[in-house]
């Protein structure tokens, strides 16, 4: 190697506009142990069988939104007044919402319940958001 080669691979040039002095970092004589949080044992996790029936609840809410799309397709509303025509397109666009609203809206409001009231609330909703166009209507 030629005294070039080793100029290249060196890092003492000081004279270097783009050389940039940093400080040296001495490592820690000492570490102490950091612990982990631990959970706390007053609040209590969410078990195996809430979370299996949350998912079949929130299945049960899906399929209650598109059983209210395809039910208030087959309602027609007829009405010459405009504003009467609005407030129709509000009401079904709002049942349409109406059990994921519930659905997320029961668990922000019983969030601090114990889970058996939730689960209560859930069910509750399930029967006040029943697709009744669907089911009286059918999907032809």
């Amino acid at each position: 190697m030629s005294a070039d080669d080793d100029k290249a691979l060196s890092w003492d040039e000081v004279s270097d506009p783009t050389h940039v002095a940093t400080p040296r970092v001495e490592p820690a004589t000492v570490a102490e142990p950091v612990e982990a949080p631990l959970l706390d044992p007053a609040k209590p996790t969410t078990g195996s069988f809430l979370l299996v029936s949350y998912g079949i609840l929130g299945g049960v809410v899906l399929l209650y939104t598109i059983g209210w799309i395809l039910g208030i397709r087959q309602v027609v509303f007829a009405s010459p007044d405009t504003l009467s025509g609005i407030a129709s397109f509000v009401s079904q666009v709002l049942a349409v919402a109406a059990p994921v609203v519930w659905f997320g809206g029961s668990f922000v409001l019983t969030r601090g319940a114990k889970p058996i009231v939730r689960l209560l609330v859930l069910l509750l909703g399930l029967v006040a958001t029943l697709p009744l166009p669907f089911i009286l209507l059918g999907a032809s």
